[in-house]
């Protein structure tokens, strides 16, 4: 490989130079104009000039562009072909270039192939050299030039290639240091908001970067913003947490301190302004609370061990208050959120309401309305300035804002957004969070619960829950998600008993003749107890509450029984006047107006039934009423008639049309109630905005109700909202569920002979079949359609993307199956068919096929072509702004670094992948992504935190049944088992394998079994010192 630089002739004219782009991609533009080639005739020619680039000095021994592009040809083919590859890339760089005549621009000097300096600039080496100058000097200028060309990536089209890492490190390593000090200048300069914008940019590339955390906080405290800066000492404690497993250094500590102390201080006295006090605290109780002590002892600490500022690690942030109905949870707390008060702790109260189906976070929303409601305008404009996620749910911020991201990544802004509010209202004083009832919340408030008690234990917050088991049946989602809490050490429960006879006389304080009586009716039940008591003489057993509830409504006068049973039948909660009023003009006989319903509402709060109660409508606190307890308004319900019922919910349906337009929830509830042919309208709009919110729980209730009234006169709408829960029900995975309402869909379209219907269920099905572990169904399925999109094919674009759908789902299929070769047959078949439509109609299609594709190579052992597929995988994943499909292309991209030893680069792949898991909401997709994070973990060295990745993992996919995550799931954790040499436990876990492996028949986890089992089976010998 002769040619060494020559010198310029004289009279012949000096070369052009040339100028390489790496930043923001490859580029060779030349001074002067003249043609570079755009597109190279080689693209190891290419790969060579990016590599002698990305060299510090444009030199490198042949040898090393030989490992580093043919790492696997032996070493005189590998010498051919850089000599083939010299000579493409000198002609590439200088089209003119003679035969047989030395390049200005690319020589060699002995072993080495070096740039020519002289006449070529590189943007990499500049940039450097900039940033250096600007780094001495301090120049603002120059800082935010240098920040703005380091924020360009390097060859983003070969940003997994192992020959560019070294370059890139050091560019990440440069703009480390550009960011503080540029943010330092900008602080200095009085420009707050521009330093904590820099800051806070920098901390979304690189999340565990504790010194960029502690600058932050600093520049928020020295600009006069403590709160700000608490805020940003939890979330730093918080992702160290997670990505590192250490606490924040003890400079961030007292940085932390500072902060307090800077909160209490007298300066900052608008901040220790008392909030009033939640209304159900505001008024004192007028029944004494009797037999407590140890349980409001217990839960008093509970709800103030924080209030010194300090609290202590280990405890659980929970108290669960548990009895059944009537034994006084609600009395007990009302009393400790009162004690805690007096004590300084700031007290919100949210109660679950059964009506109105299951709001999303609707505790919550009743929490933080209430709260948000007593708050001076000011404070609440402040509060929607700084915390635009909450926003979207909480109707006292005013008008929701446009979503701007998909579901899952909206519900991860609405739960950061209460978690910082939570933050900032605990900086200044602890706070307690009262959730009545909490056994009828939903299932999205009990997620949200537990994000938020996850990271509670190192923060000023505590939360108190009253439930009642007995209502939830033991396969309730909302039941496991409770008993979690325990499980994971995040709750203590207290256990509210019956009151002994002695406690039960003293709480009634009537004579002891007739209290043992009422011990005796009563069983020590403290609500049956006062109810027996206040009804007078009882004669015979009341078999409960509804018998006493009807005695002493019969005492009421006509207008009062009307005025409850139309309260009752608004299904539960606190309803405001104006709209009690409405329903009472519409929907009673006699109609009551306004000034008869405010008598009868006298009435019944004079009789004990009913309780004022502060209520949010249009942002704005007014008076509403509630029932003292559920089990009377439920009594109170049943007195009246189905005829009635329905006139009642008709009423509260038109009234909340009017009164509030925006409450889909509960205008569902009524018109589905008064079965209103609108019913099916707010239903969808109700199952569409819980899917929206990821409350899949909800919204298949939803759907449900939606499919059962659609059925008999609209089989059609049915089959299509059977459709979208089927979506729903996967995404949950819950697979069996989704099979039964697709194959309903499937069979309604084939009845209506709408053939593009039954070929998108038909897809629908199998994927969900696919999951469930039954690939060879679901290409039953697929196989039993195809003939559709021949013999009757739809015009257009829709049936080529139907004919893409299809093939797809048979390529994923056949790869669930081990047939990879035919997995790659469909897929290339499903590409065909793409190409034929416009790229970015196909875009989520497309990346799919390169998804799929990657890990058929990657199964298979092609390690040479899985690369390129990855990388389009990935690059196709990031266009179409897909968290599914990006989660995806992240596992595998990780599972190939993983094969290839990088392993950095795969446990960051590895965690954006579990990121983005979480962030969809798909169970079965966390427990893989989980799991192989875990594997990794493994051959890093970091053997505990993989065997707690891969138990978590294990534990989560065993909770969805037969499903497609169990087996590989076990396998990963069998063989961390067996390599951290706790045999016994491999023994068992590879037991439960086999058995998950036998019936899913994936032949991936069948040949890991095997070769586990043999391991194992050695093990003794090995022991024992005769085996190798």
């Amino acid at each position: 490989m002769s040619g060494a630089a020559q010198p310029v002739e004289p009279g012949v004219a000096r070369p052009h130079r040339l100028r390489i782009h790496l930043l923001g991609g490859f580029c060779v533009e030349r001074e002067g104009g003249g043609s570079v080639a755009e597109h190279w005739r080689r693209t190891g020619a290419r790969t060579l000039v990016k590599l002698l680039a990305v060299t510090p000095g444009g030199r490198l021994h042949r040898d090393q562009a030989m490992e580093a592009l043919w790492p696997d040809m032996p070493y005189e083919a590998a010498l051919r072909s850089l000599r083939v590859t010299m000579h493409a890339a000198r002609h590439a760089l200088e089209p003119e270039l003679a035969p047989r005549s030395p390049s200005a621009y690319l020589h060699t000097e002995g072993e080495l192939i070096c740039l020519d300096r002289d006449l070529i600039l590189i943007d990499v080496d500049e940039v450097t050299a900039a940033a250096a100058h600007a780094l001495a000097t301090g120049d603002r200028a120059a800082l935010v030039s240098g920040l703005t060309a380091l924020s360009r990536e390097l060859l983003p089209e070969d940003r997994y290639a192992s020959w560019a890492e070294e370059r890139r490190r050091q560019l990440v390593a440069l703009r480390s240091r550009i960011v503080p000090a540029l943010a330092a200048v900008l602080a200095q300069a009085g420009e707050t908001d521009q330093a904590v914008e820099v800051l806070r940019a920098e901390l979304e590339r690189v999340p565990a970067a504790e010194e960029l955390h502690l600058l932050l906080a600093r520049v928020l405290l020295d600009a006069g913003r403590p709160r700000q800066a608490v805020r940003q000492y939890h979330a730093a404690r918080d992702v160290l947490a997670e990505e590192l497993g250490v606490p924040p250094a003890a400079e961030f500590q007292a940085l932390l301190r500072e902060a307090l102390d800077a909160l209490t201080s007298p300066r900052t006295g608008a901040d220790r302004t008392a909030m009033p006090l939640p209304p159900v605290l505001r008024h004192p109780h007028d029944q004494p609370l009797i037999g407590r002590a140890r349980p409001l002892a217990l839960l008093i600490a509970h709800a103030t061990d924080v209030a010194g500022g300090h609290v202590r690690q280990g405890d659980a942030p929970l108290a669960l208050v548990a009895g059944e109905a009537g034994i006084g949870k609600t009395r007990l707390v009302v009393e400790v959120a009162r004690q805690a008060a007096m004590a300084g702790t700031q007290v919100l109260w949210g109660t679950c309401h059964t009506a109105e189906g299951q709001t999303p976070y609707g505790v919550f929303v009743d929490a933080l309305d209430s709260y948000l409601a007593a708050c001076p305008a000011v404070e609440r404009a402040t509060v929607a300035a700084e915390h635009p996620g909450l926003a979207a749910v909480l109707t006292t911020l005013g008008e929701a804002p446009t979503r701007a991201g998909s579901p899952e990544e909206e519900q991860a802004r609405f739960f950061r957004s209460v978690s910082a509010l939570l933050t900032d209202l605990a900086a200044a004083r602890p706070l307690l969070l009262v959730l009545d009832d909490l056994h009828a919340a939903d299932p999205a408030s009990l997620r949200l619960l537990h994000h938020l008690i996850r990271t509670a234990q190192s923060r000023r917050w505590r939360f108190i829950a009253t439930v009642r088991g007995d209502e939830l049946p033991a396969g309730d989602p909302r039941r496991l998600i409770l008993d979690t809490f325990a499980e994971q050490g995040l709750a203590v429960e207290v256990e509210l008993l019956r009151l002994s006879r002695a406690d039960c006389a003293r709480l009634v304080g009537i004579p002891p003749q007739r209290a043992r009586r009422i011990y005796e009716l009563s069983r020590g039940n403290p609500l049956f107890a006062l109810e027996l008591a206040s009804a007078g003489e009882v004669r015979g057993v009341p078999d409960g509450v509804r018998r006493l509830v009807s005695g002493r409504l019969s005492q009421l006068p006509d207008e009062a029984r009307a005025v409850l049973g139309a309260l009752a039948v608004a299904g539960g909660g606190a309803i405001s006047v104006a709209e009690l009023e409405a329903v009472a003009v519409a929907g009673l006989h006699p109609p009551l107006g306004g000034p008869a319903v405010a008598a009868a509402l006298d009435t019944a709060v004079t009789a004990g039934f009913i309780v004022e109660r502060t209520v949010t409508a249009r942002g704005c606190p007014v008076t509403g009423y509630a029932f003292r307890h559920p089990l009377v308004e439920l009594a109170c319900a049943e007195g009246v008639g189905v005829a009635s019922r329905r006139q009642l919910h008709r009423a509260y349906a038109e009234t909340v049309l009017v009164q509030r337009p925006d409450a889909v929830e509960a205008a569902a509830f009524h018109l589905s109630r008064a079965d209103d042919p609108r019913a099916a309208h707010w239903l969808r709009r109700a199952a569409e905005r819980a899917a929206s919110l990821f409350a899949n729980d909800s919204a298949c209730a939803y759907y449900a109700d939606l499919v059962a009234r659609l059925e008999p006169d609209d089989p059609a709408a049915a089959a299509a909202a059977r459709l979208d829960w089927g979506t729903v029900l996967r995404r949950s995975a819950r697979y069996q569920e989704a099979e039964e309402v697709l194959r309903a869909a499937l069979t309604s379209y084939r009845q209506s002979a709408d053939t593009r219907s039954v070929v998108r269920a038909a897809i629908a099905l199998a994927e969900v079949l696919g999951r469930a572990l039954r690939p060879q169904d679901g290409l039953a399925e697929l196989e039993s359609v195809r003939h559709l999109l021949d013999d009757r094919p739809v015009p257009g674009d829709e049936g080529t993307t139907d004919r893409v759908d299809l093939e797809l789902t048979v390529g994923t299929m056949h790869f669930g199956s081990g047939q990879y070769a035919d997995a790659l047959a469909a897929l290339t078949r499903a590409e065909h068919a793409a190409r034929q439509l416009d790229e970015a109609a196909t875009l989520p299609q497309l990346t799919r096929i390169e998804c799929v594709r990657a890990a058929c190579l990657l199964v298979t052992g092609e390690l040479g072509a899985a690369p390129e597929a990855c990388e389009q995988a990935l690059r196709l994943a990031e266009r179409c702004d897909d968290i599914s499909l990006l989660a995806r292309a992240l596992s595998i991209m990780g599972e190939l670094a993983r094969e290839t030893g990088r392993l950095d680069v795969a446990r960051d792949c590895a965690r954006r992948a579990v990121a983005a898991a979480r962030r969809m909401g798909d169970p079965a997709v966390l427990a893989i992504d989980q799991s192989n994070l875990a594997a990794i973990e493994l051959l890093r060295g970091e053997h505990r935190r993989a065997a707690a990745l891969a138990t978590s993992a294990v534990r989560l996919a065993r909770s969805l049944g037969r499903s497609w995550a169990l087996p590989p799931a076990l396998a990963n954790l069998t063989e961390i088992l067996l390599r951290t040499g706790r045999t016994g436990e491999a023994r068992a876990a590879l037991a439960d394998c086999e058995q998950a492996a036998r019936n899913s028949d994936d032949p991936q986890v069948l040949d890991r079994v095997r070769v586990l089992a043999a391991e194992l089976a050695a093990e003794p010998a090995a022991a024992s010192g005769t085996g190798g």
